[in-house]
């Protein structure tokens, strides 16, 4: 059976830790953006857990709407306009747990500096290569050796040497009036933001490339940008690696200029209206 537990500031977690959810961090996490009482992209995420929870058999029988509904009255009842809703979902031995808790919205940042980091890359012949489990101390750890060095995040290859993912978003690059980004057999999450933001450079008429680049794309790209489920689209300033610098040019960038203004629409479209 499932269980849907609603977790509010403050409340404890009572976890068994013989559980495979504890022990073994057997578990998926999805992390969506609450705007002005609005739950962003709820489909998009809601698919993603379920078809990442089939396919690494963790029994999950809750509906959608109860989920939604537990996530509502977390909404409703700690007045939440603005924030970050978080969903882990923890494999258990007689099924599984669905936590529902929030977090404060990340304050706006700039254009961003990245480490490019060759020295430890991703798998992409993992069987967890393409969920967003909580298997993420990887992640956290070189995330964390990046900020203590001054970067915002860190751009990773794959075994093969192209380029993937950040730390915490997915990879878009600008050339020659192309937007590209990694393959998802690179190993790279299928980032929902990154879907619409496909989605929506088709539909203006933007030439989209998804493949394998090698690192050397970097320092022929025109613009740069990461992009997260939070973060939006986050432009990268100046990226740096062992024997890699690059400052990207200034200026205007019209295909940033219009994803952003089309994710903003598609944004309020795909939303659902929490508060009453």
């Amino acid at each position: 059976m499932s269980e849907i537990v609603i977790l509010h500031a403050g409340d404890p977690v009572h976890m068994d830790p013989t559980q495979s959810g504890f022990a073994h961090g057997f578990g998926l996490f999805e992390t969506l953006k609450l705007s002005a009482g609005r739950l962003c992209f709820w489909q998009a995420h809601w698919q993603r857990l379920r078809h990442s929870a089939d396919v690494l058999k963790i029994p999950f029988n809750s509906s959608e709407q109860a989920v939604l509904s537990a996530i509502r009255d977390l909404v409703q009842r700690a007045g939440l306009h603005d924030g970050i809703i978080k969903l882990s979902l923890l494999r258990e031995a007689t099924g599984s747990r669905c936590y529902v808790y929030a977090r404060p919205a990340m304050p706006t940042v700039g254009p961003a500096q990245v480490q490019l980091n060759q020295t430890s890359p991703l798998n992409q012949h993992s069987p967890l290569a393409g969920h967003k489990t909580h298997n993420y101390m990887e992640n956290m750890v070189l995330l964390e050796a990046a900020r203590a060095a001054g970067f915002f995040d860190l751009i990773r290859v794959n075994t093969s040497g192209v380029l993937t993912e950040t730390a915490v978003a997915n990879l878009f690059l600008i050339q020659h009036g192309q937007l590209c980004t990694p393959a998802h057999s690179t190993g790279i999450l299928p980032g929902v933001m990154r879907a619409y933001i496909l989605q929506m450079a088709r539909t203006h008429g933007i030439p989209v490339l998804e493949g394998d680049f090698p690192v050397e794309r970097l320092q022929h790209a025109d613009a740069v940008f990461l992009c997260n489920s939070v973060l939006g689209i986050l432009p990268v300033q100046t990226i740096v690696g062992t024997d890699f610098n690059r400052t990207l040019p200034h200026g205007p960038q019209p295909i940033i200029d219009t994803l952003r203004t089309a994710l903003a629409d598609a944004e309020m479209h795909h939303s659902i209206l929490l508060h009453t």
